[in-house]
């Protein structure tokens, strides 16, 4: 087992709730991240982009990826920030967490992830979240609770960001759940637009705008 991390090494979370903090990523989540993300349940209504099998390798290239700050698109002049972080899960006991991940004085676990793709052109003050949460954390309301706090964090921290918008592969209802308690609006399906291995599926178009989220605060 790798030694825990320095609590003082682990970036600061950039949100918390009562079961969550949402940071930075850092080296040490590869290896939980790695063990999370290869499921076939979790891979199945998500991109190519993002791997199957979900090897160590993957793990370490995207923290580097989701490491990189990004110029907000609707404000090119505002500095680059960080627009994909990881979602951990306050530890019930307080212990000190096996991957050595802290937030502030509570330990937490590595549980998932979660983010901002920009649109572009006359689109750069939408941008795309994604999220995804390991399986042994599923049916706990913890998805709902870091998309709709992850939302409000969002509008208020990029500069220009009007209008998030999420993509639901056909079939995952879990998701569009999620989406739905955390305010967003179904705003349609792109018909037959995706394929994954050798099935066509609708893709759901889930829209929330900064006036709505700021209203139901």
């Amino acid at each position: 087992m790798a030694a825990p991390v320095p609590a003082s090494e682990i970036p600061a979370p950039i949100l918390t709730t009562p079961r969550l903090l949402i940071r930075p990523y850092h080296p040490s989540d590869a290896a939980p991240s790695q063990r999370a993300a290869d499921s076939p349940a979790i891979t199945q209504y998500m991109t190519n982009a993002f791997p199957s099998p979900y090897t160590l390798a993957d793990a370490n290239a995207w923290i580097a990826i989701a490491s990189t700050p990004t110029v907000p698109p609707a404000s090119p002049s505002s500095p680059a920030m960080l627009l994909q972080f990881a979602i951990l899960v306050y530890d019930d006991d307080g212990s000190t967490s096996a991957d050595g991940s802290s937030g502030g004085s509570r330990a937490a676990t590595f549980a998932g992830g979660i983010g901002l793709k920009p649109h572009a052109d006359v689109e750069a003050r939408t941008m795309e979240v994604g999220y995804w949460i390991a399986e042994a954390y599923w049916g706990r309301g913890l998805a709902t609770e870091a998309v709709a706090a992850f939302a409000r964090w969002s509008f208020g921290a990029v500069p220009g960001l009007g209008r998030l918008e999420a993509g639901v592969f056909e079939g995952n209802e879990a998701s569009a759940r999620v989406l739905r308690k955390a305010g967003f609006v179904c705003e349609g399906a792109r018909r037959k637009t995706a394929e994954k291995k050798g099935r066509v599926f609708d893709i759901g178009v889930w829209g929330l705008l900064k006036e709505e989220c700021l209203e139901a605060e």
